[in-house]
């Protein structure tokens, strides 16, 4: 009877761990499915068919290789020089193919940017007054055989080394294709809604959350006395006065505390650099620059070149 107990005992425990092993056997199996569809998922394949296009879609270009994906960890394998400045607006992937018809390329870019906010950002940098401003995605700017638009979360380049008419005209229509593919539009940082109109140059507006997006489009100092942190969200615009150009800039902090840590660090190093009045105006450099602090947002101007334009310019931003 002992004997007959201890074999049944004996089976179950058998039992236990056939079951136990075929157990682990299928949570390995299921984790590997999991990783499988994870690194090839359908947010990835509908990332590369952005810039995916047959021949017949873009009459006689063909792929010249594969098209290319990078990340945070090897993008300046592709871009060594500017991945810097991408990740100063939270690049999160990009991806690229070249289009060949005989000796030509059409280079193709899409950078996925993580938000509108930072897609609009990386493009404004280039916005300038003057340029030549197309209607692809919500903003584009074409130069030559050079496109560069943003829609969405994404900032998109479309360039050709052969600068003619002909390859220009290519260039925008691949680029109105991967912005017809692009479903959702994003919008343009609330706080460019904060600037005044009256002597606004438009589409001068640009965005930067961090030091080194600041500095691409106007420098201050090598130290970072506004104390940008990429919670940070701040607009630069240029605006006119008959012959006279100047700077207008707001920046919101993520709280009214470290707006006022951040007025008081460019406040000291203003009154180092020049000379204030009577009107809390510094004069640096024979030039004016003023800061506010209202709540949790500093907004000023800078490049005023004379008393006159400083009273209007005061005026804006008061």
């Amino acid at each position: 009877m002992r004997k007959k107990i201890i074999s049944k005992i004996y089976l179950l425990w058998a039992i236990f761990i056939i079951i136990s092993v075929i157990g682990c056997v299928k949570q390995n199996i299921d984790e590997n499915q999991i990783l499988a569809k994870s690194s090839s998922g359908d947010e990835t394949d509908e990332f590369i068919n952005l810039i995916k296009f047959h021949e017949k879609d873009i009459s006689g270009w063909k792929l010249a290789s594969k098209i290319r994906m990078y990340d945070k960890n090897n993008i300046f394998d592709y871009i060594d020089g500017a991945a810097e400045l991408y990740f100063a607006y939270d690049f999160f992937k990009v991806v690229t193919a070249e289009y060949q018809n005989g000796q030509t390329s059409i280079l193709v870019d899409v950078y996925d940017m993580t938000n509108s906010e930072n897609a609009f950002g990386i493009y404004s940098l280039n916005r300038y007054k003057g340029a030549n401003y197309v209607r692809i995605g919500n903003e584009g700017i074409l130069e030559d055989a050079t496109l560069e638009f943003w829609k969405g979360q994404y900032y998109c380049k479309v360039y050709s080394f052969n600068q003619s008419e002909e390859y220009q005209k290519i260039v925008a229509d691949i680029g109105s294709k991967i912005a017809s593919r692009i479903h959702d539009f994003g919008k343009e940082p609330n706080i460019i809604k904060r600037l005044p109109q009256d002597g606004l140059i438009h589409k001068t507006e640009q965005f930067f959350t961090r030091k080194l997006g600041l500095d691409n489009v106007y420098f201050i100092s090598d130290e970072n006395v506004l104390e940008l942190d990429g919670q940070t969200k701040g607009i630069i615009a240029e605006y006119q006065l008959n012959d006279k150009t100047f700077h207008i800039f707001m920046v919101e902090y993520p709280s009214p505390e470290k707006a006022i840590s951040a007025f008081d660090t460019y406040s000291e190093y203003l009154t180092k650099k020049g000379e204030i009045n009577e009107k809390k105006v510094y004069k640096v450099e024979n030039r004016f620059t003023y800061i506010k602090l209202g709540g949790n947002i500093i907004s000023g101007f800078w490049d005023v070149e004379s008393e006159e334009l400083m009273k209007i310019a005061l005026d804006y931003i008061r």
